[in-house]
């Protein structure tokens, strides 16, 4: 356990993993990256954390860190952040978040380091592609603990983490004859969204005649809005949305638009989807505008409700749901996934019924998916294949909303409360925190698995070179062996040598020059033992100065007697 806890009163904070890429929303609306820049923004908004630190893998993603906190956070709040090697630093705030499920793979790396210095946290996004699945599977056989903790978005996607899980605990046992039990914390914490985004300063009537007669939309059209990627592959399939919404023109005899707001990965999925509305909802007026570009994140306000009628195992949790009742949308939505657990029948909109095929069926996608034989998108595509959303009962869910504005309006205001109640990011902010207080007090009493053991390999599979090998070498450098400095050697010769790509090809495992030239100093004086040279130095620098004596033997500048 770390003695440098937050202090008392303050909420529980978190050292964010940071790679630029997993925030970066710059180029494509992709929910994974959403979610996480938007969690990124609010954590900065509202964290109350000075500083904010991050972990990264390359001085640059600091400095962007570093900027991304001062574009987002309140003025005067100080950013900083740390490379692997500094890895132990995390102690100091007690939690590593990752947005994402591998838990796994930063408990190994936390073992060496003491398994109570922190806890790691993570959160599901898709849960269907084989790295997702492979990282919880992982988090089975890695050396997590009960102070970690992989977030759940809806109760759809944990129980599917339950699910491969105990799979493959069970696999695990056949294998070993031993059980094995999961033993990370599962929380149920929803994505969130920025509430007030979807509440314009001049109100809803106003951004609606703004949007309107900006996308050239008159007052006397019912106007559906969909927003995600056009994909009907990965993402959601039109079929039973345009079947619904031309039923509904034809029952209604009312104008209706369907504005749909969002990107194509290709030519021929614009193709194809613009063609298909054209076949499948002739009475409809189909508009396709690009949801990449600032100006249209305010279309929102130019509908009279939302439809999302997804049939895709890729989706986990849904955002756009939450951002349409933010907006005070009515909404019509699948009954799928996250879904089902943020939109309430018949009070925030409806949900329409789904139907799939029962389990057992997809045995020949699993084996062509984990094969490679086809990727993600095969499996995803050629199960939302077979699995249809009733576009029946979606049209008259249309109907009900075209026909009384008063629904509309209770049902939209309803859908803003349960936004911002549940699902408004300082909510979850402080869900997150509360989730991290609670794992710093999990890891003062909770039971530590699998120990880090003195004498047997930290991580079996990802060994000490040294250790592994340990037979190659004629004999070892040890704490005895002395080192005789070579005649005409100084410290600028060594740094000189230090300086050559090939002889010192990972120059950053060694001192520093300053270092390097202490060392030669020492030797200099006369031949010395390791242990007199390691000593010259604070134990975070004995590992550096470890390599740098074997380097010293390696280059020739010095030799061991």
């Amino acid at each position: 356990m770390s003695e440098t806890a937050q202090p008392p009163g303050k909420p529980a904070q978190a050292v964010i993993t940071y790679i630029g890429q997993n925030y970066d929303i710059s180029g494509s609306l992709v929910g994974r990256q959403s979610a996480s820049e938007g969690f990124l923004r609010a954590y900065a908004k509202h964290g109350e954390a000075n500083p904010f630190v991050c972990f990264t893998t390359a001085a640059p993603e600091i400095d962007a860190f570093k900027k991304f906190i001062a574009t987002h956070a309140p003025a005067g709040t100080r950013a900083e952040g740390f490379l692997p090697n500094e890895m132990m630093k995390v102690a100091a705030t007690g939690t590593l978040y990752r947005p994402g499920p591998d838990l796994g793979y930063f408990a190994w790396l936390r073992r060496g380091l003491g398994q109570r210095s922190f806890s790691v946290c993570g959160v599901n996004h898709t849960l269907s592609d084989q790295p997702a699945m492979t990282a919880i599977g992982g988090i089975l056989t890695a050396p997590t603990q009960d102070w970690d903790a992989l977030i759940c978005t809806s109760t759809a996607s944990k129980a599917a983490v339950i699910r491969i899980s105990e799979e493959y605990a069970a696999y695990m046992a056949q294998l070993g004859g031993g059980a094995i039990k999961p033993r990370v914390q599962l929380p149920l914490i929803p994505l969130g969204v920025d509430c007030a985004a979807f509440a314009p300063e001049g109100g809803d009537a106003a951004a609606r005649a703004e949007q309107r007669t900006r996308l050239g939309i008159a007052d006397d059209e019912i106007v559906l809005i969909y927003v995600g990627r056009f994909n009907h592959v990965e993402k959601s399939n039109p079929i039973a949305m345009y079947l619904a919404a031309d039923q509904a023109a034809t029952r209604t005899g009312k104008k209706i638009r369907l504005l749909q707001v969002g990107w194509f990965p290709t030519q021929d999925m614009e193709k194809g989807f613009r063609q298909l509305g054209q076949l499948l909802s002739p009475n409809v007026t189909h508009q396709f505008v690009d949801g990449r570009l600032a100006e249209n994140r305010r279309a929102w306000f130019a509908a009279d409700m939302f439809i999302s009628l997804s049939d895709n195992v890729q989706e986990s949790f849904g955002l756009t749901p939450i951002e349409a009742m933010a907006a005070a949308l009515p909404v019509i939505v699948s009954d799928w996934d996250g879904y089902r657990d943020s939109v309430r029948d018949g009070v925030d909109g409806f949900r329409i019924p789904t139907i799939a095929l029962p389990p057992g069926m997809g045995e020949a996608l699993a084996f062509i998916y984990a094969g490679g034989f086809g990727g993600h998108d095969v499996m995803c595509g050629a199960a939302a294949q077979s699995t249809a959303v009733h576009p029946g009962s979606a049209a008259t869910a249309i109907v009900r909303l075209i026909d009384d504005a008063g629904l509309r309006r209770t049902m939209g205001a309803s859908g803003r409360a349960r936004a911002r109640e549940l699902f408004d990011w300082p909510v979850i902010v402080r869900a997150y925190q509360a989730l991290w207080g609670e794992l710093a007090e999990r890891r003062k009493t909770a039971q530590e698995i699998a120990p880090a053991v003195k004498g047997r390999a930290t991580r079996p599979l990802a060994m000490d070179p040294f250790a592994l090998f340990r037979e190659f070498p004629t004999q070892f450098l040890n704490p005895t062996t002395r080192l005789v400095l070579t005649a005409g050697v100084d410290g600028a010769l060594a740094q000189g040598m230090g300086r050559l790509p090939i002889a010192a090809p990972l120059r950053a495992f060694l001192l520093d020059d300053t270092g390097l030239a202490s060392m030669i100093e020492r030797l200099a004086r006369g031949p010395a033992s390791v242990q007199e040279l390691l000593d010259l130095f604070p134990p975070m620098q004995r590992q550096p100065a470890w390599y740098t004596a074997g380097w010293l033997a390696k280059t020739g500048l010095a030799r061991w007697e």
